[in-house]
């Protein structure tokens, strides 16, 4: 009987270890999932900050810039829920609180376009990872589908912008230079990007404004063109009246 008793006590402090050792790991992997969680959270919220400060404000709308905002809080605040008590998220958290109040001022600072190809394709790169974000939230059911697709909307026309705007640049440049051919060529690019994505005729001003442009340029080209040949035809002839002239010289001396 006694030795049932010792072997029973035997167990249940062998059990009650087991318990506690279970119940240890359990809570050390629960940490290291919370810590795991913070730091995926953590990327995420300086991803969004990279965005607003690297995307210029003309790109997408002042109420998209605001949801970035608003996900980059939410973000703070669920690593602080997790138990993360790290003194960036204070400082984390002011920042996006004024960059908040910043989109919501009417103090916006006046767009600057985008005039050469390497600005352009950083823009880009963000505005990719941008509509990666959102079909995330999308496919983790954060966000509606109508929001979701007015937003990776904003992001094409963003995209088209970054384009339309170097061109432009471009064109303006070689107008400067009298360059009128080179210009057409610029002027034609626009018009193909725009045409690409063109939803409820929100380009069809500015298509305008490309052909007119294109056609004062090809006359210009037409005019520049027809006083070439003139040059050239007057440059023939006084080649022609030379020769002739030596055609008679070398007669009238033989």
């Amino acid at each position: 009987m006694v030795i049932v008793a010792v072997l029973g006590g035997i167990f249940i402090i062998a059990l009650i270890m087991v318990v506690v050792v279970y119940s240890r790991q359990q809570n050390e992997k629960k940490k290291i999932e919370q810590q795991r969680r913070i730091r995926m959270l953590a990327d995420r919220g300086r991803q969004m900050q990279l965005l607003l400060e690297e995307i210029p404000p003309h790109y997408i709308s002042t109420d998209f810039r605001v949801f970035i905002a608003d996900q980059w809080l939410e973000l703070l605040q669920e690593q602080q829920e997790l138990g993360c008590k790290e003194a960036r998220i204070k400082a984390e958290m002011e920042a996006a609180q004024n960059k908040l109040q910043e989109i919501r001022s009417s103090n916006q600072p006046t767009p600057e376009p985008i005039t050469d190809l390497q600005t352009a394709n950083g823009v880009r790169r963000n505005l990719k990872q941008l509509n990666k974000i959102i079909i995330g939230l999308y496919q983790e059911r954060k966000i509606a589908h109508r929001i979701a697709q007015t937003y990776i909307n904003e992001v094409k026309l963003g995209f088209t912008q970054t384009l339309v705007e170097v061109f432009r640049a471009s064109a303006r440049k070689a107008e400067a230079e009298n360059n009128h051919r080179i210009a057409v060529v610029h002027y034609k690019r626009i018009m193909s990007e725009l045409n690409r994505n063109n939803p409820n005729g929100i380009h069809n001003q500015t298509l305008l404004e490309c052909r007119e442009i294109i056609a004062k340029l090809e006359e210009k080209i037409a005019v520049e063109s027809e006083h070439n040949d003139n040059q050239l035809a007057s440059s023939v002839d006084e080649m022609m009246e030379g020769e002739e002239s030596w055609k008679k010289k070398q007669v009238y001396d033989d």
